[in-house]
């Protein structure tokens, strides 16, 4: 294997029992543990790809491709073979995504071994075992992989790279315990000592009993907490949610009252995601906050105050095929909705990639956390388009309305006040968008101008 590695793969996709959900989805510092493992590795390697056998809740948030297995659901061994077939050079660098603690320099160990050796791959090994999954391969290897593969038998790693007489890096003590992977609850201390903040998929085990057999089975139920909001220090309002993004909840509901205008109007935000709180400090003054709070502790919901009307950018164009496209995805991008059916999902779009996307049990809270990730970025919403999978209604219109959104596009219906709203304040409303189907509702002659009919 002598010469210059420059590609590295990163294997996602494992069932991840122990956890209930693949250990990638995982939240490190606000994104996907994929994400920071991809950042890893792209400070080693030019060329970084991820293989999985379930791509479509990794690519809104990966900008590095995706590959497929060609033979699906055969583990770890069609992983390796997939990005071999991809790999340009003579060898590539695999590692799996519940190594989050392997580090760059031990990455640059395995390598320097490998330009040295002649062995068809070299792996990491520690004093319990070897660490097939963190190692580089030779693309020489791919036609025994085929083989081995297409016969759907034996395909353990460790055995495959015995038999191919594999040559591997020894590391012991405080260097062994990188290796160690992350598969249970119980590990998640591990990821916050590397990573700090760790959002695990908010969905918990439980025992049913289905209508008319005795014996108990196991489901999986989404986690529903709710937020308490406080703004300078004073209990602000509570919001029924997924326990995770709070930060982003946080500043999308902060605007979606019109207490803020932009990011810039937070002055400090702390979250205890243990407690489920939010503390937001503004240059609001006291008897304001308290005046805020009070109305909206009124027993009936306070009119929405009056939000502005929508500019018309003559030359920001979408395309209806690629919005639908976008709108009939966005379930395929929610792994607790995969896993529980219980959440509404948000995306925001530039028209051709998803900028944001978010999924909770309140659609409000799914639509607040992409406006707050979207102002937390100093994203321009101006040029965008809002898809969501719930009704819209007036709140929701307001809500983008008040981030400058000038597009909304639903998989369900709107009501009359959103439509009225929506069409006052120059705003292009659409809905049943599923099935090729587009219903525009508002300012027909601006949806002309965007190409979306």
């Amino acid at each position: 294997m002598r010469g210059e590695v420059n590609s590295a793969f990163l294997l996602c996709g494992g069932q991840s029992e122990r956890l209930g959900f693949p250990k990638e989805l995982l939240r490190v510092q606000g994104a996907p543990l994929a994400v920071a493992m991809v950042n890893r590795l792209r400070d080693v390697f030019s060329d970084v790809c991820v293989v999985t056998n379930d791509p479509a809740y990794l690519r809104r948030s990966l900008a590095v491709p995706i590959q497929g297995d060609e033979y699906p659901g055969l583990g770890p061994l069609a992983g390796i073979h997939a990005g071999l077939k991809r790999t340009r050079g003579k060898a590539a660098f695999f590692l799996a995504c519940d190594m989050p603690l392997v580090t760059s320099r031990l990455i640059r160990r395995l390598l320097e071994a490998a330009a040295k050796s002649s062995a068809p791959a070299l792996v990491a090994r520690t004093p319990r075992r070897a660490q097939p999954l963190c190692g580089v391969y030779s693309t020489d290897l791919a036609p025994a992989l085929a083989k081995r593969l297409e016969t759907g038998r034996d395909l353990g790693l460790r055995r495959f790279l015995k038999e191919n007489g594999a040559d591997y890096l020894d590391f012991t003590g405080e260097e062994a315990a990188c290796f160690r992977d992350v598969d249970s609850p119980e590990d998640l201390p591990i990821l916050q000592e590397a990573f700090g903040r760790v959002e695990p998929l908010p969905v918990r085990r439980v025992q049913i009993r289905r209508a008319g057999r005795p014996e108990l089975q196991e489901d999986l139920l989404a986690v529903e907490r709710t937020l308490q909001l406080y703004l300078n220090y004073l209990f602000l309002t509570a919001l029924p949610c997924l326990p995770n993004a709070l930060r982003e909840l946080a500043v999308g509901h902060l605007l979606s009252l019109g207490l803020i205008e932009s990011y810039e109007d937070v002055k400090g935000l702390s979250v205890d995601y243990e407690l489920c709180r939010a503390t937001a400090e503004t240059g609001m003054d006291v008897g304001a906050t308290i005046a805020v709070a009070r109305l909206l502790r009124q027993p009936v919901a306070p009119a929405p105050r009056e939000v502005a009307g929508i500019e018309s950018a003559a030359d920001f164009r979408l395309s209806a095929r690629r919005l639908l496209e976008l709108a009939d995805g966005l379930r395929q991008m929610a792994p607790v909705f995969q896993r529980t059916g219980a959440t509404h999902q948000a995306a925001i779009t530039d028209g051709e990639r998803v900028i944001s996307f978010h999924e909770d049990v309140s659609r409000h809270s799914a639509l607040d956390k992409v406006v707050g990730e979207c102002l937390i970025r100093h994203a321009d919403l101006s040029r965008t388009a809002l898809l969501l999978t719930g009704r819209a209604c007036a709140t929701t219109i307001a809500r983008a309305l008040r981030a400058g959104i000038p597009v909304v596009v639903s998989r369900g219906a709107p009501t009359q006040l959103a439509v009225d709203m929506a069409e006052e304040r120059g705003q292009v409303l659409a809905g049943f968008a599923r099935q090729g189907r587009l219903n525009i509702y508002t300012r027909f002659a601006r949806a002309a101008a965007l190409e979306m009919l």
